[in-house]
Parts: C-alpha cells; structure tokens; sequence
C-alpha cells in the first residue's frame, strides 16, 4: 500500500497539504473548541461550564461548514473571548502527528512544490507555527478565512491555483475531512487522499470509503 502511494506522490508535480489532523495533532483544536473556549466563556459569563458547552456546541452545529465557523473574529465578538491569549496559554499541546515531520522532510527531498491549505485562521496558524515548525517545509500556505472561502466551496480551489500558479491535474491533496477530500476530487485533483487518523491518541478514527487513504502521512514512508 505504502509503494502505492509513493508512486502516485512521484506521478505529482506539486503537494498539498491540509495542517490540522494531516501535519498536526487534531487534539489540539478538539480541546481548544470543546474544553478551553467553553471554561473561557463560562468564566466571562458567570454561568456553569455545562451551560457554556450547550451554547457554543449549539452555535457550532448551526455554522458548521460555513466560514464564521472557522473565523476566531466570530467567536471572539459573539463570546467577548481573547483566542489568541487563549492559544498562546496552551500551545504546548499543540504537536505534530507521529511521522508526520518525517514525511514531510521526505516530501521536501522529492523537489516538487509543497503548499499548505488550510482552513485555519491564520492568526491561530501563526501561535501555532510558534510552537512547531511546519511553515519550514511549505513553500507557500493559504488560509480560507484570509481568502473569504472555505475548502468545501469550490471557489475556494478557483483562487487557491490561480494565486498559487499550480494545474489540479498534477497535484496530490491530503485533508482528514471527508467532505473537503471529496470537493478537491470535483474540482479536478484526481489524487485526493484522505487521512483517516488525524490524532496522537486515536481519539478519532475516521472510516473511509475514498478511492484514495492512508492512515497518517508517515504511511508514505513506511515500509509494507
């Protein structure tokens, strides 16, 4: 499986890659939107944590999908919450994915292009790249709250290769959402590889039923 993959990788002039749960440990997000932002907004508002939980999932369900979803101004304006305080207090969780440094140092040896697209904010991109060096290995990077459009939406794709001056056609994409893998796969990218294990701790394992898989990134290097 392993060689499989790596032969559509060289077939590829040019790599994308999504960040969170493809390069780093999804954890890191799940506690900052399920856990911190909800003992933040419950200690502002004087209510219980439970109450602040209920709320914020309860926003979420209904934006999901949608770019306030991402967007910290959002939340912050919606719960008079500081993120980036927020972030910086616990970006010691945030981490790359087992193996996922070393495929990417594997990848950069390939000499091809390496670009990052990402739907995260870039100001919570940029606390994070504080912590770990993953910016070190992309040539360029996009956020979809920079461009005003989401991965999910294929005008996203439209502005992403014009800006970036790559064909759909001869690139390999690699996101852990299911949804955007498949967006990627409308557009034209015919390599477009879901990740099913976006964290550390095997908190979540997606199941799959994409032409194109693989566990983690660090897959790409090993062995069969």
């Amino acid at each position: 499986m392993s060689n499989f993959h790596k032969s559509i990788l060289a077939e590829s002039t040019c790599i994308l890659l999504d960040i969170d749960g493809v390069i780093l440990d999804q954890n890191f997000d799940n506690l900052f939107w399920g856990e911190w932002l909800p003992a933040a907004v419950a200690a502002k508002k004087d209510i219980s944590l439970e109450t602040a939980k209920e709320d914020i999932y309860k926003t979420s369900k209904q934006l999901y999908g949608t770019l306030p979803w991402y967007e910290l101004k959002f939340w912050e304006d919606k719960y008079d919450v500081d993120l980036i305080s927020l972030a910086e207090q616990n970006k010691s969780y945030v981490k790359f994915i087992e193996g996922a440094e070393a495929a990417l140092k594997f990848m950069s040896s390939l000499n091809k292009k390496i670009f990052f697209l990402t739907n995260c904010d870039s100001r919570l991109l940029k606390v994070k790249s504080s912590q770990v060096s993953l910016l070190n290995y992309a040539d360029d990077w996009i956020s979809s709250v920079d461009l005003g459009v989401i991965k999910e939406d294929q005008k996203f794709w439209t502005i992403a290769f014009n800006q970036l001056n790559v064909l759909a056609s001869e690139s390999i994409f690699f996101d852990d959402n299911i949804s955007i893998v498949n967006s990627a796969i409308d557009y034209g990218i015919k390599y477009s590889v879901h990740i099913t294990e976006p964290t550390n701790n095997d908190s979540v394992i997606y199941e799959s039923k994409s032409e194109y898989q693989i566990r983690k990134l660090v897959d790409l290097i090993r062995a069969d």
